[in-house]
Formats: C-alpha cells, sequence, structure tokens
C-alpha cells in the first residue's frame, strides 16, 4: 500500500508549523496568489466572456473590469514583492477596492443578460466568489488580527496533516492477501 497519507500529512503538518511561525510571510503568499488570480481571470474576461454577447454596454463593462483586474493584479504581484510597510498595506486596500468594484462590474454584465437566454448563474457566482476574496483580505488586513486568523488556519492545517498521519499509521498495512493466504476450492478451480 501507498504512504499518501503519511505522506501528505507530514507536508500539511510542515505547511502548517511554517504558517504559524510566519504568518506574515503567509499573507504576503495569499494577496500574491490573489494577484495572479485577477491576471487570469482578466485574460479569461477578455477572451472568453466578452465575446459572450455582442451589446456595446456589456462588451465595454467587460473590457474595464479586464483590463482593471489584470493592472491591480499585476501590481499586487508586484508590490509585495518590491516593498513594504506603508505601500504594501496601501496595496492590499487598492486590491480590496479593486475586487469589489470588479464584482459589481460583474454582476451589471450578468444583469445585462438577462434576456438573452444564456446562463448567468456561473457568471453569479464568479462574482460571488470576488466579494469573498475581498472580504477575506478585509479580514487579514489589520495586522494583528490577521496574523491572528492566519495562526489559527496554520493549526487547523497541522490538525488535518496530523489526523492524516494517525490514519496511516492505523490503518491495515497489508490490504492485499499473500499466495499462501488464498486457498482453492472446487468451484474456484477450471475445468479441463
Amino acid at each position: 500500500m501507498k504512504r499518501w497519507y503519511l505522506f501528505i500529512g507530514s507536508l500539511l503538518a510542515l505547511l502548517g508549523l511554517m504558517i504559524i511561525i510566519f504568518p506574515a510571510f503567509w499573507i504576503k503568499v495569499v494577496v500574491i496568489l490573489l494577484g495572479l488570480g485577477m491576471i487570469a481571470y482578466g485574460i479569461y474576461s477578455l477572451k472568453v466572456t466578452k465575446a459572450l454577447y455582442n451589446d456595446s454596454t456589456f462588451v465595454t463593462t467587460i473590457m474595464v473590469k479586464s483590463i482593471g483586474s489584470i493592472i491591480i493584479g499585476t501590481l499586487s504581484v508586484i508590490f509585495p514583492l518590491a516593498f513594504s510597510g506603508t505601500v504594501w498595506t496601501v496595496m492590499i486596500w487598492i486590491l480590496i477596492v479593486s475586487l469589489i468594484l470588479s464584482a459589481l462590474a460583474g454582476f451589471y454584465a450578468a444583469a445585462l443578460l438577462k434576456d438573452t437566454g444564456i446562463n448567468r448563474k456561473n457568471y453569479f457566482l464568479e462574482n460571488l466568489f470576488l466579494l469573498i476574496a475581498a472580504l477575506v483580505l478585509i479580514l487579514i488586513s489589520p495586522k494583528q488580527l490577521g496574523i491572528a486568523i492566519v495562526r489559527i488556519i496554520g493549526v487547523a492545517v497541522m490538525v488535518i496533516g496530523g489526523a492524516l498521519i494517525i490514519v496511516d499509521l492505523t490503518s491495515k498495512k497489508d490490504l492485499v492477501a499473500s499466495p499462501s493466504d488464498v486457498t482453492l476450492t472446487d468451484e474456484d478451480s477450471t475445468e479441463e
């Protein structure tokens, strides 16, 4: 039996410990990942969503939303790597405002699709996700609260990792029967 639970559990426990020890670093990682996500989402919207409905208001809304997402996403990736302190805090709030505005523009664009017969559920879910991402950033942006939340997440990741290790160590090791454990009966043998 492969030891995936032990391996993944060990990695998660190590990751949880790292999150607890270096919470400020992981907050930066979250912002950078959200920035990369905004860049990808902006490119996706430019290529796919813009072509969905040929209405000038819809296309303009998607263009502004997409280009704004790409610009703010790029800044979210560059600033944490290049600057710290006040610039870092300002960048988090710019990202929060951008996510909220992008979600509002997305809800408006989805509303424009009402009479087209196009399924709008996915667009509403995408924009709801943007609002949730903004909420996460709001929760982790005040320094002490953010660090506390990140440490709680670290503890949760460590507990999950520990649980996977325990499951692996307490599970049966041999799930495949050895040839000496198998006996053939008359019904199992083949006739010649």
